[in-house]
């Protein structure tokens, strides 16, 4: 009876025109006086052009467990790593939002899969893995290669727990260099240059980006109700084109507003002749929420910068703005609060980009400090010289 607990069976392909999978296994059979007698089942699974050998033998095994009452207790050494992601590790991620789950499935569909999701488990490698890593950090962002890293190593080590595998070929990769992080922010003269651009709605959803420091799939799912006595309620997001949580726990807050985008604001409720609470406040010509990709690359925004020789503008690069300049006159704490970071380090050290008025002084003493200096050594032949 030991045998039927763990048996895997077996797939052949069979057939001359029509090729298809046959499954193989066996089942003990009850006879007189109590005795067993192993019996051999074979089993049609489907046609080859419909199947891979993988699915045919996922079919196999349940058909197996259907019969013997019994899963199999070994896990199949041959199954792939796209299978595993999509049938072992998906399942189990319950807890992600929105935003997370699709950020991650592009990351592997993208960057992953395409090179390794056909590859069994047992025959990743470290070396191949780790390759890998290398050719995408030198195209693209830190953020993306962490991404691909961080979830690869996580599927392994799953399969790992699932007894798919003995050992990670992923425990060890390393983060490899990648391209400098952008740091990209407008000055006051690109961004008035930006404002000069645009108008009417454009001019606004601009100001609300860089005055109020949101993100594209805040603004863009913002509904008249958001807005009362001069704030803004943030509650909801939009990714690719479906509303749900903001990006974390902690984005969900008031934002603050000055008094005169309060007052285009009221002005744009009047304008659009007064929708009702749960109307978007920037809806797009369907009435769905505007695609934040669209609206920056190709319809709005790149185009008009563009358009006054302002070159490099992102999203990031507008709330990195916001951050770099009201460190001028507010305390990190307020703009902490008005990004709507868990860590004020994030405000400071990824979007606040200064330089700080002690360093700007000490350069200038340091400068007389050389011209001093260069003055003293002149001798006097230099002089009778000149």
């Amino acid at each position: 009876m030991a045998r039927e607990r763990h048996q895997q069976g077996w797939v052949e392909e069979t057939g001359k025109k029509a090729k298809k999978w046959r499954g193989h296994y066996f089942v003990y059979v009850r006879e007189g006086e109590g005795t067993s007698v192993r019996k051999h089942r074979v089993a049609t699974l489907g046609l080859k052009s419909e199947l891979r050998k993988w699915e045919a033998e996922k079919k196999l095994r349940e058909i197996i467990e259907r019969e013997t009452g019994k899963a199999s207790d070994k896990p199949d050494s041959n199954v792939t790593l796209r299978w595993f992601w999509e049938n072992r590790f998906l399942p189990l991620q319950v807890g992600w939002r929105d935003s997370t789950r699709a950020a991650v499935l592009f990351t592997m569909d993208q960057h992953v899969l395409p090179v390794f999701g056909d590859v069994v488990l047992a025959n990743l490698r470290r070396f191949d893995l780790q390759t890998h890593l290398n050719r995408l950090a030198a195209k693209y962002s830190k953020s993306l290669v962490d991404k691909a890293r961080t979830w690869t190593r996580a599927i392994l080590e799953e399969a790992v727990e699932q007894e798919y595998l003995t050992k990670s070929p992923a425990r060890k990769l390393a983060m490899p260099p990648t391209r400098p992080t952008c740091k990209r922010f407008l000055s006051k003269s690109e961004y008035h240059r930006v404002l000069g651009a645009l108008e009417g709605r454009d001019r606004l959803i601009f100001r609300m980006f860089v005055l109020c420091a949101l993100r594209p799939g805040e603004l863009f799912a913002l509904r008249w109700r958001s807005f009362e006595h001069g704030t803004l309620m943030i509650e909801e997001a939009v990714y690719r084109g479906k509303l749900g949580d903001p990006k974390t726990r902690g984005s969900v807050a008031i934002v603050a507003m000055p008094k005169s985008l309060a007052v285009d604001l009221e002005r744009w409720f009047e304008e659009c002749g007064k929708p009702s609470p749960d109307d978007l406040i920037f809806p797009s010509r369907v009435n769905k929420p505007i695609d934040g990709h669209n609206y920056l690359r190709r319809d709005v925004l790149r185009p008009a910068a563009l358009s006054v020789g302002v070159k490099g503008v992102t999203f990031q690069c507008l709330r990195r703005t916001f951050a770099t300049h009201f460190h001028l006159v507010g305390t990190v704490k307020d703009a902490q609060a008005q990004m709507r970071h868990t860590n004020a380090q994030t405000t400071m050290n990824v979007y606040t980009q200064t330089m700080s008025d002690s360093l700007q002084e000490s350069m200038e003493e340091f400068d007389e400090e050389m011209s001093e200096e260069e003055n003293c050594t002149k001798t006097p032949k230099d002089s009778e010289h000149k």
